[in-house]
């Protein structure tokens, strides 16, 4: 009985550990960050901007499943309307993150249809390609895919993210194909540049 009370013990320090160390795994419980779930999916700082987060939300996802396909589960979104919210979760010099097939995490630069489309588009990835297999794709393809997609209107990008979304878009040309998912398919089987 005193061993099993010690693998408790140590199995709650570890959980606790990762919630203090390891601040991307608090999407789990993102109330831990002074964020109320304002639904199933959105939760935010401010639910003042609830009607704004849903609606920038709601066309990011439309435009995202319309590109590449339906999303398999809706990603819970969090929202941040301060810079100290969004640190809270890990992230500091982004506008918006994904973190895995969990969630999207929104800081106060990133409430743009743009920012969200592109981590949807993460999460696009994370749910079809694999979170792990991800890791091992070209940085080229992964990340100018979500800038190429997203309708990202920036024109000059920094470096090298500019040149990931042109790539990608010399890529898209070359496919001929419509169906973006069965292009990035067929792509991942080795059958892409």
């Amino acid at each position: 009985m005193k061993a099993f009370k010690w693998i408790v013990l140590l199995l709650m320090l570890c959980i606790f550990s990762v919630f203090v160390f390891f601040k991307p795994s608090r999407v789990l419980i993102p109330e831990i960050n002074d964020v109320s779930c304002a639904t199933g999916s959105i939760c935010m700082d401010d639910l003042s901007r609830l009607r704004e987060a849903e609606t920038l939300l709601a066309d990011a996802v439309l435009d995202v499943e319309h590109k590449l396909g339906k999303l398999e589960n809706f990603p819970k979104a969090i929202f941040c309307s301060t810079q100290v919210c969004y640190e809270n979760f890990g992230f500091r010099h982004s506008s918006a993150s994904t973190v895995g097939k969990t969630a999207l995490v929104v800081g106060p630069r990133g409430w743009k249809s743009y920012y969200l489309k592109h981590e949807l588009i993460h999460y696009w990835q994370a749910e079809n390609i694999g979170v792990i297999r991800m890791l091992f794709l070209d940085e080229w393809f992964r990340e100018g895919m979500a800038y190429y997609l997203s309708d990202d209107p920036r024109a000059g990008l920094q470096e090298p993210w500019q040149t990931y979304r042109n790539r990608f878009a010399d890529w898209v040309n070359t496919t001929g194909l419509q169906n973006m998912s069965l292009a990035i398919e067929r792509f991942l089987q080795g059958e892409g540049p």
